[in-house]
């Protein structure tokens, strides 16, 4: 018995110093992801909003400590820009390490807007390709692929390279259009004109510009475009959701 009540005795002190860890008060973080597009005067863009704890004590050594996860949202968010309301409007599944363990890229069209997300760090079930309909706010995975896509002007066609191979489709029915294998890795792809790919590589930097009809790939004078070439970057995204910037903990509790 007497063993048995030592051993009580210990589980409740180690519950009091862990729970002694961390500071009682929860923290709220809403971080954006590196770029976005405007439909309208709606901008859309990924983002995962966190409630935590910060570590406290002998906690925090040696390097700072690790946050205490609370609970979160990580999905597609849209802010007006006039009505300066931010809402949900897609969600994913939980990430971790969001923003720095992911490149992500979204790309619009008239109906629709292509969102490519890939953890660069380790395998992850969020990687792939997804397609969110403006009209009907529903989304759906079009692939696994650990890519970022692009769009068509216009139409419905969608390109993405895997395993130095160009991938065209017309993602309305999922059938393939063209296959191109190519001879370089590019970072990411941006359509030119409805019958050219630019293919933006590294090592060095430099533009190469894909001819669909004839599947060779050329030199351009395009210069390299940073940030994957989206139509937002950081700051106007900052500059948008600043002025819009929804209730965290409402947010939360609403989901």
């Amino acid at each position: 018995m007497k063993i048995r009540s030592n051993i009580g005795i210990l589980v409740v002190i180690n519950m009091l110093i862990l729970s002694s860890c961390y500071h009682s008060e929860p923290v709220y973080s809403f971080k954006q992801s590196s770029g976005g597009v405007m439909v309208g005067s709606s901008c859309y863009y990924l983002a995962q909003v966190r409630e935590y704890r910060n570590p406290k004590g002998i906690s925090r050594f040696p390097d700072g400590g690790q946050t205490k996860e609370i609970r979160q949202i990580f999905g597609l968010f849209r802010t007006d820009s006039i009505s300066k309301i931010t809402i949900l409007a897609a969600r994913f599944r939980d990430v971790y390490g969001w923003p720095v363990r992911y490149k992500t890229r979204l790309e619009k069209n008239g109906s629709v807007i292509v969102i490519g997300i890939v953890n660069i760090n380790l395998p992850d079930s969020i990687n792939g390709i997804y397609l969110y309909n403006i009209d009907s706010g529903r989304i759906l995975k079009y692939s696994d692929k650990e890519t970022l896509p692009a769009l068509s002007k216009t139409g419905s066609r969608i390109a993405y390279c895997s395993n130095d191979i160009l991938s065209v489709e017309d993602y309305s029915g999922k059938t393939s259009a063209a296959r191109y294998p190519l001879d370089i890795t590019p970072v990411f792809i941006s359509w030119g004109n409805e019958n050219e790919i630019f293919l933006f590589c590294s090592d060095p930097f430099r533009v190469m510009k894909l001819d669909l009809k004839t599947g060779k790939a050329v030199s351009s004078d395009m210069r390299y475009i940073s940030n994957y070439y989206q139509e937002l970057g950081v700051a106007d995204l900052k500059d948008i959701v600043e002025i819009a910037t929804p209730g965290l903990r409402k947010l939360l509790d609403d989901q």
